[in-house]
C-alpha cells in the first residue's frame, strides 16, 4: 500500500496551498498542485498546530463564541461540504477523551494539543499500523511530533524533580538529629545561664574557671550524644 498523500507531502494535516508557510519546499520542486508540500514532517506538524492556535485565538465559531470544543474545531478544520465532519469530530473527541461539544479544549496546553494533532494526523492519513511498510502505531515518533509542536510555540513541560528516598531520609534524619541534639544540651544551656547570673559578683579569674568547666560539660555531653547516635545507627544498619 502506498504512502498516504499527506505523509508523502510531509503535510499530515493535508493543508492546501495558500498561506506562505515556513518550511515549504521550493516552488521548482513542488509536485502537488492542491496540497502543501513541506521539506520535513515537523514543518507540516507545526502548520497544523499554528492553524489550531489561530482558530482559538483569532476566529469564532458559527454561533460567535470562542472555538474551544472538538466540534467547533473540526467544523472549521474539515467543513462538511468536502468531509464527513460528524465522523471526524467523533474520532477526534474519542482520542481526546472528551465530549464533542465540551467547551474546555485549550490548544495552548501541551498535552491537549499533542493529542489533538495526533488524532487529526491519524484521521487524515489512516491508521499507520495498517500499512505493510510501516511498523509503528503512529505515523511520526514522539521526537518528530514534539519538535513540530515546539516550532509552533507549544513546548513540553519540564519533568518535575522528585527527591530520591535517600535524599528525603538524609534530610529528615538530619533535622531529627538536630532537634535531638538541642534537646540534649538545652538543660546544660539553662544551667550555664543560671551559673553566669549567680557568679556575677565573683572575681574575673574565678568566673573564667567556671566558664571553662561549663564548656567541658557541654563537650562531654556532645561526645556522649554522638556515641549514642553512632551506636543506634550500627544497630539499624
Amino acid at each position: 500500500m502506498d504512502k498516504p498523500r499527506g505523509v508523502r507531502n510531509n503535510n499530515p494535516g493535508n493543508l492546501r496551498w495558500g498561506a506562505p508557510w515556513q518550511g515549504l519546499v521550493p516552488a521548482a520542486q513542488r509536485t502537488d498542485k492542491d496540497f502543501c508540500q513541506f521539506i520535513a514532517p515537523a514543518w507540516g506538524i507545526r502548520a497544523i498546530a499554528v492553524t489550531l492556535i489561530t482558530y482559538q485565538d483569532k476566529r469564532r465559531a458559527g454561533d460567535g463564541s470562542r472555538i474551544d470544543s472538538v466540534r467547533e474545531i473540526i467544523d472549521r478544520w474539515a467543513p462538511d461540504f468536502e468531509n464527513d465532519t460528524d465522523s471526524y469530530t467523533r474520532s477526534v473527541a474519542s482520542a481526546l477523551g472528551v465530549g464533542p461539544d465540551v467547551e474546555t479544549v485549550n490548544v495552548h496546553d501541551y498535552a491537549t494539543m499533542r493529542a489533538l494533532v495526533r488524532a487529526i494526523i491519524r484521521h487524515e492519513n489512516g491508521n499507520a499500523a495498517e500499512f505493510d511498510w510501516h511498523d509503528a502505531a503512529e505515523w511520526y515518533d514522539d521526537v518528530t511530533l514534539d519538535e513540530g509542536l515546539r516550532m509552533a510555540g507549544i513546548v513540553k513541560p519540564a519533568a518535575r524533580k522528585v527527591p530520591s528516598p535517600v535524599a528525603v531520609a538524609v534530610t529528615t534524619g538530619g533535622t531529627a538529629a538536630a532537634v535531638e541534639a538541642l534537646q540534649q544540651v538545652q538543660p546544660l544551656l539553662q544551667a550555664t545561664s543560671q551559673a553566669v547570673n549567680a557568679t556575677a559578683g565573683w572575681p574575673q579569674w574565678l568566673r573564667l574557671i567556671g566558664a571553662l568547666l561549663v564548656l567541658a560539660s557541654l563537650a562531654t555531653a556532645g561526645i556522649a550524644w554522638w556515641r549514642q547516635r553512632r551506636a543506634l545507627r550500627a544497630v539499624h544498619a
